[in-house]
């Protein structure tokens, strides 16, 4: 299998990652071209492509067929989505708003099939909680094909991150911007911005990858370090491991619990 390799790519210099916090912090989002390789881009989006075409939604599950297009194992399934959490810019980007301990909450595809729309095209924000000036998760979409107004480019309403009431359609619809950019971009976002992902009124699928991250003391959407094998989880970097949870683990003994501290499941000092 071809691999992507995230770990050793050239940090973003201050004022750029200053830059991106800023635009966070006030209008919501901002967003990184040339984020990843066109390469790395094709490698992704066609494995997401035979992803979805493998799904089955579980029997009896009306959220499970709602999330066709909007995959959750791909970090158990394939490295390379794994490696993702690899690349250290995450780092500069994510830990101005989270902290620099912060975790992987949930690891979801994005894609919107021609002519059609996924889940993702309700108003929604990715964080139920709101504490104004304090930030509990931030989004990240990998764009994996170009976000065009014509297929389906996410619609986001600037700053509503900052207001804990959700807009009305209308006034959602008459005041948001579509975020479109190149293939290979990375959007990093306030997950209480309020957003949706538009249509694709285009022959071909629209595909991304996003990551929420949340804060380390917070509880996953999936115990990742059990969902992810570890013969994936041994191949990754330090920060990707961090990441998916391994220094936020809980002890389920007294032999766990006391241990030196070296060898502690859940290490110290990380809120």
């Amino acid at each position: 299998m071809t691999s992507i390799q995230l770990a050793s790519r050239t940090l973003l210099s201050a004022t750029e990652a200053s830059e991106h916090a800023y635009h966070v912090q006030t209008r919501g989002y901002s967003i990184i071209e040339g984020f990843l390789l066109p390469s790395e881009c094709e490698l992704l989006r066609h494995a997401m492509l035979e992803a979805n075409a493998r799904y089955k939604p579980i029997a009896g599950s009306e959220r499970s067929a709602l999330d066709a297009n909007q995959l959750h194992d791909l970090m158990a399934t394939d490295i390379n989505f794994a490696r993702l959490l690899e690349d250290p810019r995450l780092q500069q980007l994510v830990a101005p708003h989270l902290g620099e301990h912060w975790i992987m909450y949930a690891a979801t595809s994005s894609s919107i099939p021609p002519r059609g729309k996924n889940y993702a095209s309700r108003l929604h924000v990715d964080s139920p909680r709101f504490v104004p000036g304090w930030a509990f998760n931030m989004g990240l979409i990998w764009t994996l094909t170009d976000y065009t107004v014509e297929n389906g480019a996410v619609k986001v309403l600037p700053g509503s991150h900052h207001c804990e009431a959700a807009p009305s359609e209308d006034l959602f619809e008459r005041n948001c911007i579509q975020v479109t950019c190149k293939a290979g971009a990375l959007i990093i976002f306030n997950a209480r911005l309020f957003h949706r992902t538009a249509p694709n009124f285009t022959d071909h699928w629209r595909h991304s990858m996003t990551v929420n991250a949340c804060r380390s003391f917070m509880k996953q959407r999936m115990d990742w370090v059990r969902f992810i094998p570890v013969e994936i989880a041994a191949q990754l970097n330090d920060q990707a491991r961090r990441l998916i949870g391994y220094d936020t683990r809980l002890p389920s003994s007294l032999e766990e619990f006391f241990v030196p501290e070296e060898k502690r499941l859940y290490k110290a000092n990380q809120g």
